[in-house]
């Protein structure tokens, strides 16, 4: 708890992002999300120091869940500057995991890994600028920094350098490194890491791996299962798809589902939350990057998400032979 409380101290008086920017009027900025990483802390779960951004921020990890348990699943949200309404879900998700824990195994969460991108966006909004933010404050995409097919080029980095590099060697980027080094430590004790989630925007999709090769995981039904699942619990139709045939030939190389399936054996996906906030009747959105990806009342998908994403994290167990 101190480790929050510090972080808390150290940010000031928690204004709502919206009285600058309407577009963000009901999202936490970044001194509300670490209240409510204090209040999830205060129900039992426990706040760990996992490493340092590229600005030296702290990196909070959450666990809830028996700290001795066999089993261990992952939820990671935030891992692009812009994408907000995942970091919301990802917090809804804890908060009703942290209100009935269970009893079998560990939910290890990252609930903002871009820290430094997350607020440079808040600067931008509390300042009323319009920009385009994807990477960390390296400049690197961390979704395409993890260790499992890794690529130093990247041809959307290299067109629009705005998206963010791959990084030269995988794990280059500090958020990464501490995700995976966390993820050693655990699974070097013993544990089994069953299944993991990471929240994005936007689309309504639920990828699975690969999308750094075009051929799918030996565990592939598993994956489409639980994809099915978690659509079958929302009202809205979350459309299942393998990331290398979203878009084919749009191969994404060094993504951390593709990581935590091949290194640690989770059944992974990754959850493009809601279908953002653009809208007709709304021409100040049909140019601003943050409306772009996050919907303009972020509970409304955070209600349709939650209880399927803690059935998923509560319950999956993977295939015993991937």
């Amino acid at each position: 708890m101190d480790l929050l409380h510090d972080l808390r101290a150290s940010l000031g008086s928690p204004d709502p992002v919206g009285a600058s920017s309407p577009h963000a009027a009901r999202y936490r900025g970044y001194a509300a999300l670490v209240d409510a990483w204090i209040g999830l802390v205060e129900r039992g779960a426990r706040a760990v120091p996992i490493g340092e951004t590229v600005s030296g921020s702290p990196l909070v990890g959450l666990e809830i869940g028996p700290p001795d348990a066999p089993d261990a699943a992952l939820l990671l949200a935030g891992m692009h500057a812009t994408e907000w309404i995942g970091v919301e879900v990802g917090l809804a998700t804890l908060q009703d995991l942290a209100a009935d824990p269970p009893r079998d195994r560990r939910v290890l969460a990252v609930p903002l890994l871009n820290v430094d991108g997350f607020r440079a966006v808040e600067d931008d909004l509390r300042q009323r600028r319009w920009r385009y933010r994807r990477a960390n404050a390296g400049r690197i995409d961390l979704n395409r920094n993890w260790p499992t097919f890794h690529s130093p080029r990247s041809l959307p980095g290299t067109l629009f350098p705005w998206l963010g590099k791959p990084g030269a060697r995988p794990r280059q980027a500090p958020e990464v490194d501490a995700v995976c080094r966390w993820l050693d430590q655990v699974t070097g004790a013993g544990v089994a890491l069953q299944c993991a989630v990471s929240l994005h925007s936007i689309g309504r999709v639920i990828l699975y791996p690969y999308g750094g090769r075009w051929r799918a995981p030996e565990a592939l039904q598993p994956h489409r299962d639980a994809a099915a699942a978690i659509d079958a619990g929302c009202p809205e139709h979350y459309r299942p798809r393998q990331t290398s045939r979203w878009l084919p030939g749009a191969f994404a190389h060094g993504t951390e589902i593709d990581h935590l399936h091949r290194t640690y054996g989770a059944t992974s996906l990754l959850v493009e939350c809601s279908r953002g906030g653009v809208g007709l009747t709304r021409p100040a959105s049909w140019l601003h990057p943050f409306a772009w990806y996050n919907p303009p009342d972020p509970a409304v998908e955070a209600d349709a998400l939650r209880g399927p994403l803690c059935d998923f994290l509560r319950n999956h167990s993977r295939d015993p032979m991937s």
